[in-house]
């Protein structure tokens, strides 16, 4: 009796730790914590990042050309 206990326990260990994931994100479940999945999630936040900078600065330097037409213009600018 004592080894179909024991056997069960470690059966039952043996699934749940076999249903756990590893993640890069704490609030995305899984127990195990994946440095490599973590740099992963980072790159992509960046990159996310960086496309919202270059999408910035690309209407700020229109805006600034049709400011400067405007002026040339002898309009005010918009606002």
């Amino acid at each position: 009796m004592k080894l179909l206990a024991k056997f069960c326990l470690l059966f039952v260990l043996a699934a749940s730790l076999a249903a756990c994931q590893t993640t890069g994100d704490p609030n995305r479940g899984g127990i195990f914590w994946s440095e490599s999945k973590a740099n992963e999630r980072l790159k992509q936040k960046q990159d996310e990042l960086n496309s919202v900078k270059s999408d910035t600065a690309r209407i700020k330097g229109k805006n600034a050309a049709m400011e400067a037409d405007a002026a040339r213009k002898g309009q005010a600018p918009a606002q």
